[in-house]
């Protein structure tokens, strides 16, 4: 009991310090050339102290929702402290996006919505340290990772970043997003039968020989979405998403008959990190952290091996590196 409201204070001091010192940074900002000034106003510092601070909050809410005994609680439970755990998070992490821009006097905008992206990647590092100190944690958080960092959840995300930091119009990129979501449907319509029927046996496809009739389908999807960009004279930056992701498909296919079960959850991230960088210096930092988190939950969850993990890293860096280079 009392370990458990160790935590409880401790969480909730750590996330009014995160207020609060946004607040006084916000009201009373030291001299921009003073050299204090000078580091705070450094891009670098302030993702890695976006990453580090939610890091340590997500660390402690897990501490204080998760004590030894609640591991051992029933699932419904177990589900009930996950959305207050998640919830807590969220409410701080939005908080502090919200005074810092009524600081500022206008509504949260995409500063706000790229800090909340680092704090949530930071939240996944955060989470992986705590399970590392008790194995019982290590499935759980490796399960939830691959479910909140899956690629159907990162891809448009990630698309929609590639595109708005290349367009720099974030209404013609929702609109290229929206086409590779809709080239996308028959794929996750693949894997919905294929789960009802049995063709799969679990909604990651963990077994090898089970995949070659959704990679069948995502080959379709991926040369349906270039053939479309094409007859529509897309911009540039959009063939090369639509490029990068039928190139990452085909090598994927490839790998997968000759017998590497290449993860797509790791190789999402990394392909649109490695896209966003020749127009973003911050904009991949949230996919590099999405990379890692997922690098780890992978085969912490069992899915995948290193090898695999590494292919998926070698296939996607590849596959967007080429792209860009081909111009």
């Amino acid at each position: 009991m009392l370990a458990a409201m160790r935590w409880r204070w401790m969480s909730a001091g750590w996330a009014l310090a995160l207020i609060a010192a946004a607040l006084y940074l916000e009201r009373w900002p030291p001299p921009h050339d003073s050299p204090v000034g000078r580091f705070l106003a450094a891009e670098p510092v302030h993702i890695v102290a976006h990453t580090l601070l939610y890091g340590s909050l997500s660390a402690l809410l897990a501490w204080r929702w998760f004590p030894t005994d609640a591991l051992d609680a029933p699932r419904a439970a177990l589900r009930s402290r996950v959305l207050a755990a998640g919830v807590s998070f969220l409410a701080v992490a939005g908080a502090q996006e919200l005074v810092q821009s009524l600081s500022r006097e206008r509504l949260p905008c995409m500063e706000e919505y790229f800090d909340l992206s680092v704090d949530v990647g930071g939240a996944s590092l955060g989470l992986i340290a705590w399970s590392l100190a008790d194995r019982r944690r290590r499935y759980p958080v490796a399960r939830a990772l691959g479910v909140v960092l899956h690629p159907a959840i990162l891809g448009p995300l990630g698309m929609y970043a590639v595109l708005r930091s290349a367009l720099e119009d974030g209404s013609a990129a929702l609109r290229w997003t929206s086409l590779g979501v809709l080239a996308a449907l028959p794929v996750a319509a693949v894997w919905q039968v294929g789960l009802r029927r049995g063709w799969f046996g679990d909604r990651d496809l963990s077994v090898r020989s089970e995949r070659p009739v959704f990679l069948l389908a995502a080959l379709l999807s991926a040369a349906g979405l270039y053939a479309s960009v094409l007859a529509l004279d897309a911009p540039l930056a959009v063939r090369h998403v639509a490029l990068a992701g039928a190139a990452a498909t085909v090598l994927v296919s490839a790998l997968t008959v000759a017998g590497l079960k290449v993860s797509g959850h790791v190789a999402v991230p990394v392909g649109v990190m490695v896209l966003l960088q020749a127009t973003s210096f911050r904009g991949p930092w949230p996919f590099v952290l999405a990379a890692l988190a997922l690098s780890w939950a992978r085969i912490g969850e069992g899915r995948h091996t290193p090898r695999e993990v590494v292919g998926a890293w070698g296939v996607a860096g590849a596959s967007g590196a080429l792209t860009l280079w081909a111009g």
